[in-house]
Protein backbone atom coordinates (compact mmCIF):
# COMPACT_ATOMS: atom_id res chain seq x y z
CA UNK A 1 0.00 0.00 0.00
CA UNK A 2 1.76 2.73 -1.18
CA UNK A 3 0.30 6.26 0.52
CA UNK A 4 0.06 9.35 -1.72
CA UNK A 5 3.03 11.39 -2.28
CA UNK A 6 3.22 15.11 -1.30
CA UNK A 7 2.32 17.46 -4.36
CA UNK A 8 5.45 18.32 -5.73
CA UNK A 9 6.71 22.18 -6.06
CA UNK A 10 4.17 23.26 -8.86
CA UNK A 11 1.58 23.09 -6.37
CA UNK A 12 3.14 25.77 -3.85
CA UNK A 13 4.12 27.77 -7.40
CA UNK A 14 0.50 28.16 -8.36
CA UNK A 15 -0.73 29.36 -4.83
CA UNK A 16 2.36 31.84 -5.11
CA UNK A 17 1.09 32.94 -8.97
CA UNK A 18 -2.45 33.04 -7.72
CA UNK A 19 -2.65 34.42 -4.11
CA UNK A 20 -3.05 37.71 -5.01
CA UNK A 21 -6.19 37.93 -7.33
CA UNK A 22 -7.77 35.31 -5.64
CA UNK A 23 -7.59 36.70 -1.78
CA UNK A 24 -9.52 39.68 -3.52
CA UNK A 25 -12.99 37.73 -2.83
CA UNK A 26 -14.39 35.39 -0.34
CA UNK A 27 -14.89 32.15 -2.98
CA UNK A 28 -10.79 32.82 -3.77
CA UNK A 29 -10.13 33.01 -0.48
CA UNK A 30 -11.87 29.63 0.67
CA UNK A 31 -10.32 27.99 -2.51
CA UNK A 32 -7.04 29.25 -1.52
CA UNK A 33 -7.22 27.47 2.11
CA UNK A 34 -8.63 24.22 0.38
CA UNK A 35 -5.89 24.44 -2.04
CA UNK A 36 -3.07 24.71 0.81
CA UNK A 37 -4.80 21.98 3.27
CA UNK A 38 -4.73 19.29 -0.32
CA UNK A 39 -0.93 20.43 -0.52
CA UNK A 40 -0.05 19.42 3.17
CA UNK A 41 1.60 16.00 3.29
CA UNK A 42 -0.56 13.37 4.03
CA UNK A 43 -0.81 11.84 7.67
CA UNK A 44 -0.33 7.83 7.17
CA UNK A 45 -3.67 6.34 8.57
CA UNK A 46 -5.59 3.24 8.95
CA UNK A 47 -7.72 3.72 6.56
CA UNK A 48 -11.22 2.35 5.97
CA UNK A 49 -11.18 0.82 3.05
CA UNK A 50 -8.59 -1.82 2.43
CA UNK A 51 -6.44 -2.17 -0.65
CA UNK A 52 -5.51 -5.18 -2.94
CA UNK A 53 -1.91 -5.59 -2.31
CA UNK A 54 0.79 -7.57 -1.59
CA UNK A 55 3.19 -6.11 0.64
CA UNK A 56 3.44 -2.48 1.13
CA UNK A 57 5.38 -1.10 4.04
CA UNK A 58 2.90 1.31 4.79
CA UNK A 59 2.75 -1.08 8.46
CA UNK A 60 6.02 -2.37 8.58
CA UNK A 61 9.30 -0.82 9.79
CA UNK A 62 7.59 1.29 12.31
CA UNK A 63 8.56 -0.31 15.48
CA UNK A 64 5.71 -2.88 15.45
CA UNK A 65 6.66 -6.23 15.50
CA UNK A 66 4.77 -9.46 13.08
CA UNK A 67 1.45 -11.13 14.05
CA UNK A 68 1.15 -14.56 13.92
CA UNK A 69 -1.01 -15.14 10.83
CA UNK A 70 -3.00 -18.15 9.52
CA UNK A 71 -5.80 -19.34 7.08
CA UNK A 72 -7.66 -22.30 8.11
CA UNK A 73 -10.44 -24.11 6.13
CA UNK A 74 -13.40 -25.52 7.66
CA UNK A 75 -13.15 -28.42 5.39
CA UNK A 76 -9.64 -29.95 5.04
CA UNK A 77 -11.19 -32.48 2.36
CA UNK A 78 -13.49 -30.89 -0.45
CA UNK A 79 -14.47 -31.65 -3.69
CA UNK A 80 -14.12 -29.87 -7.27
CA UNK A 81 -17.29 -27.26 -7.74
CA UNK A 82 -17.79 -27.19 -3.27
CA UNK A 83 -18.00 -24.21 -1.46
CA UNK A 84 -15.48 -23.58 1.84
CA UNK A 85 -14.93 -21.25 4.20
CA UNK A 86 -11.64 -20.19 5.39
CA UNK A 87 -10.82 -17.77 8.37
CA UNK A 88 -7.76 -15.72 8.62
CA UNK A 89 -6.68 -15.21 12.15
CA UNK A 90 -4.26 -12.28 12.62
CA UNK A 91 -2.86 -11.89 16.30
CA UNK A 92 -2.91 -9.02 18.16
CA UNK A 93 0.67 -8.57 18.59
CA UNK A 94 0.45 -4.50 18.02
CA UNK A 95 -2.90 -3.67 19.31
CA UNK A 96 -6.58 -5.28 18.79
CA UNK A 97 -6.78 -3.84 15.11
CA UNK A 98 -6.52 -5.51 12.46
CA UNK A 99 -7.00 -5.49 8.22
CA UNK A 100 -5.82 -8.18 5.84
CA UNK A 101 -5.81 -9.45 1.86
CA UNK A 102 -6.25 -12.78 0.42
CA UNK A 103 -5.93 -13.82 -2.63
CA UNK A 104 -5.44 -17.15 -4.77
CA UNK A 105 -2.91 -18.67 -7.44
CA UNK A 106 -5.97 -18.40 -9.91
CA UNK A 107 -8.34 -20.85 -9.49
CA UNK A 108 -11.91 -20.99 -8.03
CA UNK A 109 -14.31 -18.10 -7.11
CA UNK A 110 -14.09 -15.44 -4.16
CA UNK A 111 -17.52 -14.58 -2.29
CA UNK A 112 -18.68 -12.57 0.34
CA UNK A 113 -20.00 -14.58 3.67
CA UNK A 114 -18.79 -11.76 6.41
CA UNK A 115 -19.75 -8.17 7.08
CA UNK A 116 -17.23 -5.84 6.35
CA UNK A 117 -15.16 -7.55 3.72
CA UNK A 118 -14.96 -6.71 0.19
CA UNK A 119 -13.89 -8.33 -3.19
CA UNK A 120 -11.14 -6.56 -4.24
CA UNK A 121 -8.90 -7.54 -7.62
CA UNK A 122 -8.70 -10.96 -7.82
CA UNK A 123 -9.13 -11.69 -3.91
CA UNK A 124 -10.50 -10.20 -0.48
CA UNK A 125 -9.91 -7.51 1.78
CA UNK A 126 -11.83 -5.56 4.73
CA UNK A 127 -13.89 -2.61 4.25
CA UNK A 128 -13.13 -1.46 7.86
CA UNK A 129 -10.23 -2.14 10.44
CA UNK A 130 -11.86 -4.47 12.68
CA UNK A 131 -11.10 -5.13 16.39
CA UNK A 132 -11.23 -8.70 17.51
CA UNK A 133 -11.27 -10.25 21.03
CA UNK A 134 -9.16 -12.91 22.95
CA UNK A 135 -6.03 -11.92 21.47
CA UNK A 136 -7.06 -12.39 18.02
CA UNK A 137 -8.85 -10.66 15.21
CA UNK A 138 -10.51 -13.12 12.67
CA UNK A 139 -12.10 -12.41 9.01
CA UNK A 140 -14.08 -15.24 7.18
CA UNK A 141 -14.05 -15.84 3.14
CA UNK A 142 -15.38 -18.02 1.23
CA UNK A 143 -14.02 -20.08 -1.71
CA UNK A 144 -15.83 -22.35 -4.46
CA UNK A 145 -13.40 -24.50 -6.02
CA UNK A 146 -13.77 -25.21 -9.56
CA UNK A 147 -15.14 -27.90 -11.75
CA UNK A 148 -12.41 -30.50 -12.28
CA UNK A 149 -9.85 -31.78 -10.12
CA UNK A 150 -6.68 -29.75 -9.14
CA UNK A 151 -4.95 -27.80 -6.55
CA UNK A 152 -5.19 -23.88 -4.75
CA UNK A 153 -2.68 -21.79 -3.63
CA UNK A 154 -4.19 -19.07 -0.92
CA UNK A 155 -2.22 -16.23 0.03
CA UNK A 156 -2.75 -13.84 2.54
CA UNK A 157 -0.90 -10.29 3.70
CA UNK A 158 -2.21 -8.97 6.81
CA UNK A 159 -1.53 -6.23 9.62
CA UNK A 160 -1.88 -5.78 13.39
CA UNK A 161 -1.98 -2.56 14.40
CA UNK A 162 -2.99 -0.63 17.29
CA UNK A 163 -5.97 1.99 16.10
CA UNK A 164 -3.59 5.18 17.35
CA UNK A 165 -4.17 6.81 13.80
CA UNK A 166 -0.50 6.20 12.57
CA UNK A 167 1.70 3.97 11.53
CA UNK A 168 3.87 3.84 14.67
CA UNK A 169 3.84 0.56 16.33
CA UNK A 170 2.21 -1.29 13.35
CA UNK A 171 3.17 -4.26 11.61
CA UNK A 172 2.78 -7.07 8.90
CA UNK A 173 2.56 -10.74 8.36
CA UNK A 174 1.76 -13.17 6.21
CA UNK A 175 0.40 -16.65 5.77
CA UNK A 176 -0.36 -19.25 3.27
CA UNK A 177 -2.39 -22.44 2.83
CA UNK A 178 -2.16 -24.73 -0.54
CA UNK A 179 -4.74 -28.19 -0.98
CA UNK A 180 -5.79 -30.48 -3.06
CA UNK A 181 -9.01 -31.03 -4.22
CA UNK A 182 -11.36 -33.93 -6.33
CA UNK A 183 -7.81 -36.21 -5.30
CA UNK A 184 -5.61 -37.38 -2.29
CA UNK A 185 -2.90 -34.65 -3.81
CA UNK A 186 0.81 -34.69 -3.63
CA UNK A 187 3.16 -32.20 -2.00
CA UNK A 188 5.86 -30.84 -4.79
CA UNK A 189 8.66 -28.31 -4.43
CA UNK A 190 9.38 -25.25 -6.40
CA UNK A 191 12.22 -25.73 -8.70
CA UNK A 192 13.63 -22.65 -9.91
CA UNK A 193 16.57 -24.18 -11.49
CA UNK A 194 14.96 -27.23 -13.27
CA UNK A 195 17.69 -29.51 -12.19
CA UNK A 196 14.44 -32.14 -10.61
CA UNK A 197 15.25 -30.85 -7.15
CA UNK A 198 13.27 -28.69 -5.79
CA UNK A 199 13.79 -26.73 -2.35
CA UNK A 200 11.85 -26.11 0.84
CA UNK A 201 12.64 -22.68 1.42
CA UNK A 202 11.81 -21.95 -2.30
CA UNK A 203 7.64 -22.70 -1.70
CA UNK A 204 5.84 -25.92 -2.32
CA UNK A 205 2.11 -26.61 -3.28
CA UNK A 206 -0.79 -29.16 -2.83
CA UNK A 207 -1.90 -30.79 -6.53
CA UNK A 208 -3.40 -34.01 -8.17
CA UNK A 209 0.10 -33.87 -10.35
CA UNK A 210 3.05 -32.29 -11.08
CA UNK A 211 2.54 -28.83 -12.34
CA UNK A 212 5.49 -26.91 -14.41
CA UNK A 213 8.33 -26.05 -12.42
CA UNK A 214 7.70 -27.97 -9.18
CA UNK A 215 9.35 -31.43 -8.26
CA UNK A 216 8.28 -33.90 -6.42
CA UNK A 217 11.72 -34.13 -4.64
CA UNK A 218 13.12 -31.81 -1.78
CA UNK A 219 16.43 -31.50 -0.57
CA UNK A 220 18.20 -29.49 -3.23
CA UNK A 221 20.61 -27.33 -0.95
CA UNK A 222 20.89 -24.22 -3.61
CA UNK A 223 17.64 -23.77 -6.15
CA UNK A 224 19.50 -21.24 -8.18
CA UNK A 225 22.18 -23.52 -9.09
CA UNK A 226 21.56 -26.27 -11.55
CA UNK A 227 24.69 -28.09 -10.88
CA UNK A 228 24.02 -28.34 -7.41
CA UNK A 229 21.68 -30.88 -6.05
CA UNK A 230 21.40 -34.06 -4.19
CA UNK A 231 23.22 -36.76 -5.43
CA UNK A 232 25.42 -34.53 -7.95
CA UNK A 233 28.80 -35.11 -8.75
CA UNK A 234 31.09 -33.37 -6.17
CA UNK A 235 33.68 -31.00 -8.26
CA UNK A 236 36.24 -28.49 -7.62
CA UNK A 237 34.27 -25.52 -7.10
CA UNK A 238 34.03 -24.05 -3.96
CA UNK A 239 30.72 -25.82 -3.70
CA UNK A 240 28.54 -28.42 -2.34
CA UNK A 241 27.83 -29.92 -5.52
CA UNK A 242 25.98 -33.03 -3.68
CA UNK A 243 23.97 -31.27 -0.79
CA UNK A 244 25.62 -33.64 1.82
CA UNK A 245 27.07 -30.54 3.92
CA UNK A 246 30.66 -30.86 2.68
CA UNK A 247 32.19 -28.98 -0.22
CA UNK A 248 34.66 -30.30 -2.91
CA UNK A 249 34.92 -33.61 -0.91
CA UNK A 250 37.16 -36.27 -2.70
CA UNK A 251 38.73 -34.13 -5.00
CA UNK A 252 42.78 -34.49 -4.80
CA UNK A 253 44.00 -31.21 -3.43
CA UNK A 254 47.63 -29.69 -4.24
CA UNK A 255 49.98 -26.89 -3.59
CA UNK A 256 49.42 -23.98 -5.50
CA UNK A 257 52.05 -20.80 -6.17
CA UNK A 258 51.35 -16.98 -6.48
CA UNK A 259 50.27 -16.45 -10.24
CA UNK A 260 50.72 -12.96 -10.78
CA UNK A 261 50.53 -12.81 -14.83
CA UNK A 262 47.67 -15.42 -15.00
CA UNK A 263 49.49 -17.67 -17.22
CA UNK A 264 48.63 -20.62 -14.79
CA UNK A 265 52.39 -20.90 -13.68
CA UNK A 266 53.12 -19.72 -10.41
CA UNK A 267 56.63 -18.07 -9.02
CA UNK A 268 58.59 -19.42 -6.05
CA UNK A 269 59.52 -17.09 -3.14
CA UNK A 270 55.78 -16.52 -2.73
CA UNK A 271 52.14 -16.93 -1.10
CA UNK A 272 51.05 -20.52 -1.19
CA UNK A 273 48.03 -22.20 -0.93
CA UNK A 274 46.63 -25.90 -0.23
CA UNK A 275 43.52 -25.81 -2.90
CA UNK A 276 41.75 -28.97 -5.42
CA UNK A 277 42.35 -26.75 -8.41
CA UNK A 278 43.71 -23.60 -9.66
CA UNK A 279 41.87 -20.46 -9.47
CA UNK A 280 42.24 -16.94 -10.30
CA UNK A 281 45.69 -15.56 -8.71
CA UNK A 282 46.79 -18.83 -8.40
CA UNK A 283 49.24 -21.74 -10.67
CA UNK A 284 51.07 -24.72 -10.60
CA UNK A 285 54.42 -24.54 -8.44
CA UNK A 286 56.83 -24.86 -11.40
CA UNK A 287 58.91 -21.71 -10.70
CA UNK A 288 57.99 -19.19 -13.33
CA UNK A 289 60.91 -16.80 -14.15
CA UNK A 290 59.22 -13.59 -15.16
CA UNK A 291 55.40 -13.51 -13.37
CA UNK A 292 55.04 -9.96 -14.59
CA UNK A 293 55.16 -11.41 -18.41
CA UNK A 294 52.22 -14.36 -19.56
CA UNK A 295 53.72 -15.46 -22.53
CA UNK A 296 56.74 -16.30 -20.10
CA UNK A 297 56.89 -19.44 -18.03
CA UNK A 298 58.11 -22.99 -18.07
CA UNK A 299 57.28 -25.00 -20.97
CA UNK A 300 56.37 -22.26 -23.17
CA UNK A 301 57.92 -21.86 -26.93
CA UNK A 302 61.40 -20.40 -27.63
CA UNK A 303 61.06 -17.56 -29.55
CA UNK A 304 64.20 -15.84 -31.71
CA UNK A 305 63.42 -12.70 -29.29
CA UNK A 306 66.42 -12.60 -27.03
CA UNK A 307 64.26 -13.43 -24.26
CA UNK A 308 64.37 -16.95 -21.99
CA UNK A 309 60.66 -18.02 -22.79
CA UNK A 310 60.69 -21.41 -21.70
CA UNK A 311 62.45 -20.75 -18.13
CA UNK A 312 65.31 -22.89 -18.64
CA UNK A 313 68.14 -20.25 -18.31
CA UNK A 314 69.11 -20.60 -21.98
CA UNK A 315 68.02 -17.90 -24.58
CA UNK A 316 66.85 -18.05 -28.44
CA UNK A 317 67.99 -22.00 -28.15
CA UNK A 318 66.39 -24.20 -30.97
CA UNK A 319 64.80 -21.05 -32.08
CA UNK A 320 64.88 -19.81 -35.83
CA UNK A 321 64.30 -16.80 -37.85
CA UNK A 322 61.02 -16.57 -39.87
CA UNK A 323 60.29 -15.14 -43.29
CA UNK A 324 57.43 -14.79 -45.21
CA UNK A 325 53.90 -15.43 -44.06
CA UNK A 326 50.90 -17.66 -44.64
CA UNK A 327 51.69 -20.52 -47.75
CA UNK A 328 54.79 -18.88 -47.88
CA UNK A 329 56.26 -18.63 -44.78
CA UNK A 330 59.81 -20.31 -44.45
CA UNK A 331 62.46 -20.75 -41.58
CA UNK A 332 66.19 -20.05 -41.82
CA UNK A 333 68.93 -21.88 -40.21
CA UNK A 334 69.49 -19.91 -36.85
CA UNK A 335 68.04 -17.12 -35.58
CA UNK A 336 68.62 -13.18 -35.36
CA UNK A 337 71.80 -11.80 -36.61
CA UNK A 338 73.37 -15.47 -36.90
CA UNK A 339 70.96 -16.96 -39.24
CA UNK A 340 70.89 -18.13 -42.63
CA UNK A 341 69.36 -16.13 -45.26
CA UNK A 342 65.89 -16.70 -45.24
CA UNK A 343 64.17 -17.16 -48.75
CA UNK A 344 60.57 -16.88 -48.86
CA UNK A 345 58.33 -19.98 -50.36
CA UNK A 346 56.94 -19.41 -53.67
CA UNK A 347 52.61 -18.46 -53.25
CA UNK A 348 49.55 -20.62 -54.92
CA UNK A 349 46.10 -19.52 -56.13
CA UNK A 350 43.38 -18.54 -52.85
CA UNK A 351 41.68 -20.67 -51.89
CA UNK A 352 38.02 -20.70 -49.34
CA UNK A 353 39.83 -22.42 -46.33
CA UNK A 354 40.77 -19.37 -43.89
CA UNK A 355 44.25 -19.57 -44.66
CA UNK A 356 46.33 -16.92 -46.47
CA UNK A 357 47.11 -19.22 -50.00
CA UNK A 358 48.67 -16.31 -51.49
CA UNK A 359 51.11 -14.86 -48.92
CA UNK A 360 49.35 -11.25 -49.16
CA UNK A 361 48.15 -11.33 -45.47
CA UNK A 362 44.84 -11.51 -45.91
CA UNK A 363 42.72 -14.72 -45.60
CA UNK A 364 40.20 -15.68 -48.36
CA UNK A 365 40.48 -12.74 -50.60
CA UNK A 366 38.82 -13.40 -54.08
CA UNK A 367 35.78 -13.63 -55.56
CA UNK A 368 33.51 -16.88 -54.49
CA UNK A 369 33.67 -18.42 -58.14
CA UNK A 370 37.76 -18.20 -58.09
CA UNK A 371 37.47 -19.01 -54.14
CA UNK A 372 35.03 -21.74 -54.38
CA UNK A 373 35.27 -23.33 -58.40
CA UNK A 374 31.94 -23.41 -58.09
CA UNK A 375 29.25 -21.38 -59.53
CA UNK A 376 26.28 -20.63 -57.19
CA UNK A 377 28.93 -21.24 -53.82
CA UNK A 378 29.79 -18.57 -51.45
CA UNK A 379 33.02 -18.11 -49.45
CA UNK A 380 31.49 -18.17 -45.80
CA UNK A 381 34.19 -18.40 -42.65
CA UNK A 382 36.63 -20.70 -45.05
CA UNK A 383 33.73 -23.11 -46.18
CA UNK A 384 31.79 -22.68 -49.29
CA UNK A 385 27.92 -22.69 -48.93
CA UNK A 386 25.39 -22.57 -51.24
CA UNK A 387 22.57 -20.26 -51.08
CA UNK A 388 20.44 -20.15 -48.49
CA UNK A 389 22.55 -22.13 -46.11
CA UNK A 390 22.70 -20.54 -42.39
CA UNK A 391 26.24 -19.58 -40.86
CA UNK A 392 25.70 -22.61 -38.71
CA UNK A 393 26.86 -25.22 -41.45
CA UNK A 394 27.93 -25.71 -45.07
CA UNK A 395 26.28 -27.41 -47.78
CA UNK A 396 29.14 -27.54 -50.23
CA UNK A 397 33.10 -27.73 -48.64
CA UNK A 398 36.03 -25.67 -50.62
CA UNK A 399 38.99 -27.71 -51.25
CA UNK A 400 41.36 -26.37 -49.71
CA UNK A 401 44.73 -27.56 -50.29
CA UNK A 402 46.07 -29.54 -47.46
CA UNK A 403 49.34 -28.42 -45.26
CA UNK A 404 52.74 -30.40 -46.02
CA UNK A 405 54.58 -31.28 -43.55
CA UNK A 406 58.31 -31.75 -42.59
CA UNK A 407 60.32 -32.63 -39.80
CA UNK A 408 61.93 -28.93 -39.88
CA UNK A 409 58.65 -27.86 -38.09
CA UNK A 410 59.46 -28.09 -34.87
CA UNK A 411 58.40 -24.95 -32.27
CA UNK A 412 55.00 -24.75 -34.07
CA UNK A 413 56.70 -22.31 -36.96
CA UNK A 414 56.19 -22.78 -40.65
CA UNK A 415 58.13 -25.60 -41.98
CA UNK A 416 60.29 -25.95 -44.66
CA UNK A 417 57.74 -26.67 -47.84
CA UNK A 418 55.43 -23.64 -46.27
CA UNK A 419 52.37 -24.81 -45.11
CA UNK A 420 48.44 -24.37 -43.84
CA UNK A 421 46.84 -25.44 -41.04
CA UNK A 422 44.18 -28.18 -41.43
CA UNK A 423 40.58 -27.83 -41.17
CA UNK A 424 37.69 -29.11 -39.35
CA UNK A 425 34.51 -29.70 -40.02
CA UNK A 426 32.46 -26.63 -38.85
CA UNK A 427 30.47 -27.80 -35.49
CA UNK A 428 26.89 -28.86 -35.64
CA UNK A 429 23.93 -26.67 -34.29
CA UNK A 430 23.06 -27.02 -30.78
CA UNK A 431 19.56 -26.34 -29.67
CA UNK A 432 19.45 -24.89 -26.08
CA UNK A 433 16.07 -24.76 -23.80
CA UNK A 434 15.78 -22.02 -21.28
CA UNK A 435 14.37 -22.52 -18.24
CA UNK A 436 11.73 -20.73 -16.61
CA UNK A 437 9.91 -20.49 -12.95
CA UNK A 438 7.04 -19.39 -11.65
CA UNK A 439 6.50 -19.03 -7.83
CA UNK A 440 4.10 -20.36 -6.20
CA UNK A 441 4.44 -18.80 -3.01
CA UNK A 442 5.01 -15.47 -3.05
CA UNK A 443 7.25 -14.29 0.28
CA UNK A 444 6.38 -10.28 0.78
CA UNK A 445 4.63 -8.85 3.58
CA UNK A 446 1.08 -7.36 2.59
CA UNK A 447 -0.81 -4.30 3.24
CA UNK A 448 -4.68 -4.23 4.50
CA UNK A 449 -5.26 -1.25 5.82
CA UNK A 450 -5.98 0.51 2.35
CA UNK A 451 -5.24 4.00 1.35
CA UNK A 452 -7.86 5.62 -1.63
CA UNK A 453 -6.45 6.96 -4.55
CA UNK A 454 -8.53 9.73 -5.17
CA UNK A 455 -6.91 11.94 -3.23
CA UNK A 456 -4.40 12.30 -6.30
CA UNK A 457 -7.17 12.92 -8.39
CA UNK A 458 -8.50 15.49 -6.08
CA UNK A 459 -5.56 17.09 -6.49
CA UNK A 460 -5.59 17.31 -10.43
CA UNK A 461 -9.15 17.96 -10.39
CA UNK A 462 -9.82 21.09 -8.11
CA UNK A 463 -6.57 22.77 -9.50
CA UNK A 464 -7.83 22.43 -12.88
CA UNK A 465 -11.66 23.41 -11.54
CA UNK A 466 -9.69 26.74 -10.04
CA UNK A 467 -8.26 27.51 -12.86
CA UNK A 468 -11.13 27.69 -15.47
CA UNK A 469 -12.59 29.80 -12.58
CA UNK A 470 -9.90 32.18 -12.63
CA UNK A 471 -10.02 32.67 -16.29
CA UNK A 472 -13.72 32.87 -16.45
CA UNK A 473 -13.89 35.59 -13.99
CA UNK A 474 -10.94 37.54 -15.44
CA UNK A 475 -12.89 37.51 -19.01
CA UNK A 476 -16.32 38.58 -17.02
CA UNK A 477 -17.14 42.04 -17.97
CA UNK A 478 -16.59 44.52 -15.20
CA UNK A 479 -19.54 46.36 -14.01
Amino acid sequence: MTLPPTPPAPCGSLLASRVAAWSRSRFGAALLWALIVLCLPAVAQAHRNGEASEGCGCHSGNGGKAPTVSITPDLMTFNPGQTINLTVSISQTNGPVAGFFLESNGPGVFSITDSGTKLAGNGVTHTAPRTGSGGVTTFKVAWTAPAAPGGVDFFVWANSANGDGSQRGDGEGTAFFSAAFGCTGNKYYHDYDGDGFGSVDSGYTMACSLPQYYSAKAGDCNDNDPKVFVGATEICDGKDNNCDGQIDEGQKFALYCTDADGDGHGASGKATMMACGASKGWGICDNDCNDADATIYPGAVELCNSRDDNCNNQIDEGARTTCGVGWCAKYAEGCGQGASTCTPGAPRAELCNDFDDDCDGVKDNGTDLELCKTPGLTCRAGYCVGAGSGSGGASSVGSGGSPSTSSEGENGGADSQGGAPGQASPPAGVAASGVSSDSGAQASAGCSFGVSHERGRAYIGLLLGAAAVFRRRRRAPQA
